[in-house]
């Protein structure tokens, strides 16, 4: 288990710097890449479990819309977090798209649901590290690192709301639903709503500049953290507590300024450091603790 754990980290930590390997790519144009890659994948491998998916879906009308929901959320997760990284460092965007897990307490409980205190207290602490961080002289000198930061924040909100809503998917069909045909068809969602925006907006799929190389990139990106790390976190997550995967979760902004080092030569800052461990540590704070016999 925990040699899985940790090819699954490894895995996500590479998602930040091989991104911004394939800038010369429009975000929108690799983070609709990046899911159609991911869905296509996980078909081959899962067809029967697909086929499952669509068939259940066809007969639940309201869940079907759920699910198309929650591929337009996990399309805006991929498109901003994916813009953030062209506007801020890599530190910065990983660690403030790790809110999300406070961000899916506070929905829960907006929604009903019971949270402790520990949860605000950790909210709490995890503002006073992203304000912090943000102190940090801007990286561009015009705005674009703290626009890059409201955007890895938005992606943190999108993710919560993606997991709620296929949460409460999962519990209305249960076994009827695989999990490996319900991703197929969310990224299949994601990858049409950012089809269409990349449409909307012009986007140059083959800009000028770009090689063979970036396109690879993209295609790791959906294979690696998205097919292989993403995998191994759901299969984790059924034999061990929820709150020990996300504790591993929590080792990937560290994981992912190492490889941008190793990469890209981008350092740390050391009020990016500083924010990114407290911001880390309030999320921590507030994640639930494993439940007492």
């Amino acid at each position: 288990m925990p040699v899985g754990l940790g090819v699954a980290v490894l895995a996500i930590s590479s998602a930040a710097a091989v991104t911004k390997l394939a800038q010369p790519l429009g975000s929108e144009v690799v983070a609709c890449l990046r899911v159609s890659v991911t869905a296509a994948g996980l078909c081959l491998v899962s067809r029967q479990a697909t086929m499952r998916a669509v068939r259940a879906l066809l007969l639940a009308r309201r869940e079907a819309w759920l699910t198309a929901l929650a591929g337009l959320c996990l399309a805006a997760h991929f498109g901003a977090w994916i813009a953030s990284l062209s506007m801020t460092s890599v530190v910065r965007s990983v660690a403030l798209v790790s809110t999300q897990p406070l961000f899916a307490g506070l929905l829960a409980r907006a929604l009903g649901d019971e949270a402790p205190r520990r949860l605000y207290l950790g909210t709490l602490v995890a503002i006073t590290g992203t304000l912090i961080m943000i102190g940090e002289a801007d990286l561009g000198g015009d705005g674009r690192a703290w626009i890059g930061d409201l955007l890895a924040l938005s992606g943190a909100v999108t993710a919560a709301l993606y997991l709620a809503i296929g949460r409460r998917v999962h519990a209305r069909l249960g076994d009827a639903l695989p999990l490996e045909g319900y991703l197929v068809c969310v990224n299949v969602a994601a990858a049409a709503c950012l089809g269409v925006f990349a449409a909307a907006r012009g986007a140059n799929w083959a800009p000028l500049g770009v090689t063979e190389a970036d396109y690879l990139a993209v295609v790791w990106l959906g294979l690696i953290p998205g097919m292989i790390g993403h995998g191994l976190l759901n299969w984790a997550v059924r034999r061990v507590p929820v709150h020990v995967v996300s504790l591993a979760i929590l080792v990937e902004p560290a994981g992912a300024a190492l490889v941008a080092w190793a990469l890209l030569g981008e350092g740390v800052g050391l009020r990016e450091a500083l924010g990114s461990g407290v911001l880390l540590g309030g999320i921590l704070l507030g994640l639930p603790r494993r439940p007492r016999d």
